[in-house]
């Protein structure tokens, strides 16, 4: 007999041995004990009243817990869906919000880029140094980052 035989015999011998009987009996206290060995003649074997509530019931409640576990699960997954379409919505209207500001600093960013003559309110001509126009550009560029999605 190879291995593999005996092995599965032992496994099913322990298994069969595997039952135990319960016992109730009451001591001269009245205090009511269970157990597992017969402790004296007078203790009644409810073996059989017991059994029944022994009952393997995983497979329902398994059952019952995969339910609830994907009930959970959608409802977490439409709470996800509804949070990403209010942050949508709320990216929306910054970037409406924003429009006038964005366009503002995209039309003035053309105007000084390259050549250019700056005046005062009365029409003028102030002189800008280079490194000036630079800084502005860069602060344009700054603001079309800030306030422009694209």
């Amino acid at each position: 007999m190879d291995a593999s035989k005996v092995l599965i015999l032992s496994l099913f011998a322990v298994a069969m041995n595997c039952s135990a009987e319960v016992y109730r009996w009451v001591d001269k206290n009245g205090k009511v004990h269970f157990t597992d060995r017969k402790p004296a003649a007078d203790a009644e074997n409810i073996t059989e009243n017991v059994k029944s509530q022994n009952i393997d019931t995983s497979s329902s409640e398994l059952q019952k817990l995969t339910s609830m576990r994907e009930q959970e699960e959608k409802e977490k997954q439409e709470k996800t869906q509804q949070e990403q379409k209010a942050q949508q919505e709320r990216k929306e209207q910054l970037t409406e919000l924003n429009r006038p500001v964005c366009e503002k600093a995209k039309i003035r960013l053309k105007k000084i880029s390259g050549h250019i003559v700056f005046t005062d309110e009365q029409g003028r001509a102030v002189t800008v140094t280079e490194k000036e126009r630079q800084q502005m550009v860069a602060d344009l560029k700054q603001e079309i980052q800030e306030y422009c999605s694209e």
